[in-house]
């Protein structure tokens, strides 16, 4: 009884689950070195992130990759016709990739869209860099020669598991030196001019005359139209129109006209004689003086005037302020710490680069970060490296080893 089917099926499952799995874990590596790269960073902020976030990473270096695989593959199969070298089958569609996806990856970068795969932009600014681009593409030759030596050990041989264990680690470790190289060529064109750039056209300050016809569209004041020229309304008692509203204002009244009049005073009643013998009145008594209130030191009570029904009144007794000065605002608001000031005088912000290209890019690989990406990489493409060569040896159509 062959059992080859019964083996074969369960493997290819997993190949193309534990496959997949893979590819979400290498497209988030590869686009976070990317794009921390691309932004300016030394070191690559390496944050955690939920698997089901990876899931559209996938289809999208899917697009920018397999837009290419097609011309890559034809052209590929033309130049090995007339050769019986495997190597050149790979090598030429490598080759096309090699010159093209890195256009697509640096065009989606740019763009208002990351799924846009082409853009005129991206030529004028390798323009402005020729020397930083010839750069690239001689550092990254090697890399995606390596990349295909690497992909080929583990995924393209049936039996020998020693390169599969070879050529995952240095596959893992060559997508994530091409993403480290891509990203730096997109900071240094980011300080390039955008030669497509539209200006904006500003907007005329003074505003165009008006003609004739518009003025006096303009100026013809609408005629009111009164409740006796619209149709009445129909109700059970019959029908209602409303009545007429006086638009134009009365004429307002004159003001009657008022004349100043003087008036004589009267003459002073005249005073009868005083009588000779008359009694003289009791002397008043002197007057007194209110009582002083002790001077005080408190300039609200000096400038306080005392009246007679403050004799009995009792002030409130005012007790000093419990808030001490140095607490009322807190130190940290009137002195603001040192990342805040950077953050305010963009000390931070990504200068353009004096050498593009040096060792100082490899550094990135000694961080804990990228350890543990290239561990959980190389871990998951061994696992679907074992899945791909289990279904390979029993597969039903070649036959079993």
């Amino acid at each position: 009884m062959n059992l080859d089917a019964v083996i074969f099926v369960p493997a290819l499952t997993g190949s193309v689950i534990v496959g997949f799995v893979f590819l979400m874990f290498a497209a988030h590596y590869y686009l976070s070195v990317l794009e921390g790269t691309a932004a300016g960073a030394r070191e690559i902020p390496w944050e955690g992130d939920a698997i089901t976030n990876n899931f559209t990473k996938v289809f999208y270096l899917a697009w920018l990759m397999g837009l290419w695989a097609g011309p890559a593959y034809f052209v590929g199969r033309a130049i090995a016709s007339g050769s019986d070298a495997a190597w050149i089958k790979l090598a030429a569609p490598l080759l096309v990739i090699w010159v093209v996806y890195p256009l697509s990856q640096l065009a989606s970068l740019s763009a208002s869209s990351v799924w846009v795969p082409m853009n005129l932009d991206v030529f004028a600014r390798l323009a402005q860099k020729p020397l930083v681009t010839i750069g690239f593409f001689a550092l990254t030759l090697p890399v995606f020669a390596l990349i295909g030596i690497a992909f080929k050990w583990a995924y393209m041989t049936r039996g020998e598991f020693p390169l599969l264990f070879a050529g995952v680690p240095l596959l893992c470790f060559a997508v994530l030196l091409y993403a480290r190289l891509l990203g730096r060529l997109a900071f240094a064109l980011m300080f390039t001019k955008n030669l497509f750039k539209r200006k904006k056209k500003k907007k005329p300050k003074n505003e165009p005359a008006k003609s004739d016809a518009d003025t006096e569209f303009d100026e013809a004041p609408l005629a009111p139209i009164q409740p006796s020229e619209m149709a009445p309304i129909n109700t059970p008692d019959g029908e209602l129109a409303g009545y007429n509203v006086l638009m134009a204002d009365d004429p307002p009244a004159p003001k009657k006209r008022v004349k100043a009049v003087i008036v004589e005073d009267d003459p002073p009643p005249e005073l009868e004689p005083p009588l000779r013998f008359a009694p003289e009145p009791p002397p008043l008594p002197p007057l007194q003086s209110p009582p002083r209130r002790p001077k005080s030191d408190r300039p609200l009570e000096r400038a306080r005037t005392w009246t007679d029904d403050d004799d009995d009144s009792t002030p409130y007794g005012v007790n000093p302020s419990e808030v001490k000065e140095d607490e009322r605002i807190p130190a940290e608001v009137v002195k603001p710490r040192a990342d805040e000031m950077a953050l305010l005088d963009r000390r931070d912000a990504p200068k353009p680069p004096k050498v593009v290209w040096s060792v100082e890019l490899l550094a990135f690989l000694l961080q804990p970060g990228t350890i543990s990406a290239l561990v959980v990489m190389s871990g998951l493409g061994v696992l679907a490296g074992v899945f791909v060569r289990v279904a390979r040896a029993f597969d039903p159509t070649l036959g079993a080893e």
